[in-house]
């Protein structure tokens, strides 16, 4: 069974001090930090702006359907209770017409 011992069995590559040890001596091409991000400019804060207030437009509207559904969803439930004791009192009608034709 072999071991694994590394440190032991082979020798460890080690760094010369010939070795660059600046990632810009190693002549590869990098941005700059400053480069990394830039500043916003006018145009896109403005932008922005517009953007944010077309969503907050679009947000007062979506509320105002939702008023709107909810308040008729009170009136159309109040009315299915209306409906339910009409139905209810008919019922009783008829069924009283019903028992006064069974006697006849």
């Amino acid at each position: 069974m072999p071991s694994f011992r590394p440190d032991k069995l082979r020798p460890e590559k080690r760094r010369t001090d010939g070795e660059p040890r600046d990632i810009n001596q190693l002549g590869l091409d990098f941005m700059q930090p400053a480069e990394y991000s830039n500043a916003p400019r006018k145009e896109m804060e403005s932008m922005n702006q517009e953007l944010i207030e077309s969503l907050e437009n679009k947000i007062n509207d979506v509320v105002e359907k939702y008023r709107a559904l909810k308040a008729e969803n009170a009136r159309l439930n109040e009315e299915v209770q209306r409906f339910s004791s009409e139905r209810e009192v008919l019922k009783s009608r008829v069924d009283s017409i019903l028992s006064k034709l069974e006697v006849i």
